[in-house]
C-alpha cells in the first residue's frame, strides 16, 4: 500500500501542527469535508500497514500523534518501509523524467521510463507531454530519434538552470533523495565523496554553506561531470565574465574539486565557480567585501535610502551590513547571471512585512545601478526578509529560563528570521543562535526543546515550525508549546463551559460531535479574525479631522513646516524641539522627502521630541514654488516613535502619493472633511 500525494501532504501538516482542525485542513488544501475524512482514513490504514500507531482524535477534535510516527520522517533514507510507501504524482514523474534526461549517461527510450517509474507506456507518454509544458519557458524541447532516443534540445546554459531548479524542488520533499539516487542512478558512495569534497572547499573558503546548498552542490557537480563526459559542455561563453570570476577565492577552491574528479574545460570550471559563489552561506570567518568593495557601498546606500523612506533608524548598521554581505555576495552573482530561483516561502513575505517590502523595493536603486540589471522580485522579497528580521531582533538576554534551539537547513536569512520570530513569540525561553542541521548533529547542545523547519532525530521535545508563519499559526504554535512544556491550556474558548450552558437550555443528542464542531468553529473564527488584523495604524487613523490644516498661502518652507506640525504639537504628540529639528534638517525642500510629485514628508528621529506616533497634513492652495518650476501643495509631518507603528500608514501614504487622481482630488478639496473622506476611503 502507498500513500498518495494529497494524504502525504495532510500527514505532514498534522505532524507539524497536531492542533489543526478539520475545517482548517479543508481551507488550507481546498478540499471538501469528505475528501479530508477519506485522506485521514487512508493515512491511518497506511500507518497500520507499516506497523505504526494510528493517529487518534480527542473529544475536542484535536489530533493525538504518537511520537514514533515522527521517526517515519527522520530515519535514514534506506528504511525499507519508505521505498514502497510513496508513489510520485504525475507532476513529480514529469520532473523526474527531466532529471533523468539531464543526468543519464546512456540513451533513454520509452522502456527506460516505464521501468524506472513503474507505470504504463501511455502514462509515460502523458508525463512526457507534461514535462514538455514545464520547460517551455527555458526555450528547451524534448525530442526523440531512433538513434539517440529521448533527449533535451536547446542551450546548455538553460539546461543547467533547469537542472538546478529541479534539484532544488526535489529536495523540498523528504523522500526525494532516495528517489534521486534511484532514478538518476548515482551511487551513494559518490554523493558521500562529494560531501567530503564540499567540506574541503568550505575549509579553503573559511566559511560554511547552508545544509541545503551542500546537498545541491553534491548532485549538481555529480551530474555536471556526467554531462561533460557525454560532451555536453557550456559553449555560450558570453554568459560568464572570465575576469570577474577567475579573480575570486571560489575559482581557486574549484581546483579542489577538479583535482579529485578530473579536468574540465575552462567554461565548466567557471560554472563550478559560479555555483560556489551563488551558494547561501551560514557564516564566514573573513569579510566578504574584500572582493566586491563597491557592493558594500551600494548596499549601504540602499539601507540609508530605506531609513529615509521608512523613517526608521537601523540599529547596529555596520554589524548588520556584515551579515547582509553574507547574503548579498551570492545574490550579486545570482542576479547578474540570471540564476535566481523561486523561494518557496517568499509567498508569505507580503503578509508578514507588507509595508517593509514596498519600501525596500523602492530603496534598491543603488544596488540595481551597481549590478546594472533589474533585481528579480524573489531577490527583493529575500532582501525584505533580511531587513524584517533585523527589525524584529530585540536583542534581549534571558537568564534562568528553559533553553531552546532553532534548527534550519536554509541560509542565514531564513534561520535568523525564524529565530527572531520565535524569540518574540516565546519570551519565556532562552534561545541559542540558530544552527544548521549539520552543526546541530555535530554539537552536544544542552537544551530543553527544539524548533526545527524539518523533522530531525533527537530525544528532546521537537516542534516542527515553518520559516514564516501567519499570526494564527503563531497562535496555534504557542498554544501547543505552552501546553506540552508547561502543561498550560491557553485556549481562548472553554468549550466544556459553553456546552454546559447549552445543556441548561437545550437537549444535546451528540455530545462528542457537538464538542468537535464547536472546537473547529471557534478555531476557524479565531483564524479569520487573526488574518483580518492589520499591522499598525491605517493612514486615516493618523491623518484625520484634527490633524488636517488648509491654508491659502504660506510665508515660505519653514513657515509651512510650523503650520503643518501645529496639530501634532497641540495634541502633545511632538514637542517644539521636534519642529526645530525638522527645520534644521531641511532648510529647503529636499528631493528625497517628496513622495510622488506633490507630497513632502519632512521628519526627524524619535529622540528629537516625539511623544507618540502621529501624522498631520497641511494643504497649501497656492503652493510653494520648487526649483524645477513646479509647486508643492501638500506637506505631511510624520512623528515616529519606533520602527514599526507608523509603517503601515506610511505605506498607504506612499501608495496614495503614486496615485495622481487621488492627489489631485485632495488638492482640489475645499474642506477638511472632504480631504479626510478621500483619505479614509483610500486607506480602508
Amino acid at each position: 500500500m502507498y500513500l498518495d500525494e494529497r494524504s502525504n501532504l495532510i500527514l505532514q501538516e498534522i505532524l507539524g501542527n497536531p492542533e489543526i482542525s478539520n475545517v482548517q485542513l479543508e481551507e488550507k488544501f481546498q478540499l471538501s469535508r469528505r475528501q479530508v475524512s477519506y485522506s485521514l482514513t487512508k493515512i491511518n490504514d497506511w500507518l497500520e500497514s507499516n506497523n505504526f500507531p494510528k493517529i487518534k482524535r480527542t473529544s475536542t477534535g484535536k489530533f493525538i500523534v504518537n511520537p514514533n510516527i515522527i521517526d517515519l520522517f527522520t530515519e535514514n533514507i534506506d528504511h525499507p518501509s519508505k521505498k514502497s510507501s510513496y508513489i510520485p504524482s504525475e507532476k513529480e514523474r514529469a520532473k523526474f523524467i527531466l532529471l533523468m534526461l539531464l543526468s543519464s549517461s546512456e540513451e533513454l527510450s520509452l522502456i527506460h521510463f516505464v521501468y524506472a517509474l513503474k507505470v504504463s507506456k501511455n502514462t509515460v507518454l502523458r508525463d512526457i507531454k507534461a514535462a514538455q509544458y514545464m520547460i517551455k519557458d527555458y526555450q528547451l524541447e524534448i525530442v526523440y530519434s531512433r538513434i539517440h532516443g529521448y533527449e533535451l534540445s536547446g542551450s546548455e546554459w538553460n539546461k543547467r538552470k533547469l537542472l538546478i531548479e529541479l534539484l532544488q524542488d526535489a529536495f523540498k520533499n523528504y523522500e526525494s533523495e532516495w528517489y534521486l539516487l534511484k532514478y538518476l542512478e548515482i551511487p551513494k558512495t559518490e554523493i558521500e565523496h562529494l560531501k567530503k569534497l564540499m567540506e574541503k572547499v568550505e575549509d579553503k573558503l573559511q566559511l560554511k554553506f547552508s545544509d541545503e546548498r551542500v546537498r545541491l552542490l553534491q548532485y549538481t557537480i555529480a551530474i555536471l561531470y556526467r554531462r561533460v563526459r557525454r560532451g555536453d559542455v557550456i559553449d555560450d561563453f558570453y554568459h560568464i565574465h572570465y575576469e570577474e570570476l577567475s579573480d575570486t577565492k571560489e575559482f581557486e577552491a574549484a581546483e579542489i574539486i577538479i583535482q579529485e574528479l578530473g579536468p574540465v574545460p575552462k567554461t565548466e570550471r567557471l560554472f563550478i565557480t559560479l555555483q560556489l559563489l551563488t551558494a547561501n552561506v551560514l557564516y564566514s570567518q573573513i569579510l566578504t567585501d574584500q572582493e566586491l568593495p563597491q557592493l558594500r557601498h551600494a548596499i549601504m546606500e540602499c539601507l540609508k535610502e530605506f531609513e529615509r523612506k521608512a523613517i526608521v533608524e537601523l540599529k547596529d548598521k555596520e554589524e548588520f551590513l556584515d551579515k547582509l554581505m553574507l547574503h548579498m555576495k551570492p545574490a550579486y552573482y545570482r542576479i547578474k547571471y540570471h540564476l535566481t530561483t523561486n523561494y518557496k516561502m517568499i509567498e508569505k513575505v507580503s503578509d508578514e512585512f507588507e509595508a517593509i517590502h514596498y519600501i525596500v523595493k523602492d530603496s534598491l536603486k543603488p544596488l540595481e545601478e551597481y549590478i546594472n540589471c533589474p533585481i528579480p522580485e524573489e531577490e527583493i522579497a529575500f532582501f525584505t526578509i533580511l531587513i524584517g528580521g533585523h527589525l524584529l531582533n530585540s536583542g534581549k538576554t534571558i537568564h534562568k529560563k528553559k533553553k531552546a534551539v532553532v534548527v534550519c537547513p536554509n541560509g542565514v536569512s531564513i534561520s535568523n528570521l525564524m529565530e527572531n520570530s520565535l524569540r518574540d513569540l516565546f519570551p519565556e525561553f532562552y534561545f541559542y543562535d540558530a544552527f544548521s542541521i549539520r552543526e546541530f548533529q555535530q554539537l552536544d547542545i544542552e537544551t530543553d526543546l527544539i524548533f526545527s523547519a524539518v523533522p530531525i532525530q533527537t530525544d528532546k521535545k521537537l516542534f516542527i515550525v515553518k520559516g514564516l508563519m501567519t499570526d494564527f499559526e503563531k497562535f496555534q504554535l504557542r498554544q501547543r508549546v505552552m501546553k506540552e512544556i508547561f502543561g498550560l491550556n491557553t485556549n481562548v474558548i472553554n468549550v466544556d463551559q459553553l456546552i454546559s450552558v447549552i445543556g441548561r437550555h437545550a437537549k444535546i443528542h451528540e455530545m462528542k460531535a457537538l464538542e468537535r464542531d464547536l472546537q473547529e468553529y471557534f478555531a476557524f473564527q479565531i483564524s479569520k479574525e487573526e488574518e483580518k488584523k492589520s499591522p499598525g495604524y491605517h493612514l486615516a487613523d493618523l491623518i484625520n479631522l484634527e490633524t488636517i490644516t488648509i491654508k491659502e498661502n504660506v510665508d515660505g518652507w519653514h513657515d509651512a513646516i510650523e503650520l503643518a506640525a501645529q496639530p501634532l504639537l497641540i495634541k502633545g504628540s511632538i514637542t517644539e524641539k521636534y519642529i526645530d529639528m525638522v527645520k534644521e534638517l531641511y532648510p529647503s525642500v529636499a528631493e528625497h522627502i517628496v513622495l510622488g510629485r506633490n507630497i513632502a514628508i519632512p521628519h526627524a528621529s524619535p529622540e528629537d521630541g516625539v511623544n507618540r506616533v502621529g501624522m498631520s497634513l497641511l494643504k497649501i492652495n497656492e503652493g510653494i514654488p520648487l526649483e524645477n518650476g513646479k509647486k508643492l501643495h501638500l506637506i505631511v509631518i510624520i512623528a515616529a516613535v519606533d520602527k514599526n507603528q507608523h509603517l503601515n500608514a506610511l505605506l498607504q501614504l506612499m501608495k496614495l502619493a503614486s496615485t495622481d487622481e487621488i492627489v489631485d482630488k485632495i488638492i482640489s478639496a475645499n474642506h477638511q472633511s472632504d480631504i479626510f473622506e478621500i483619505i479614509n476611503r483610500f486607506s480602508r
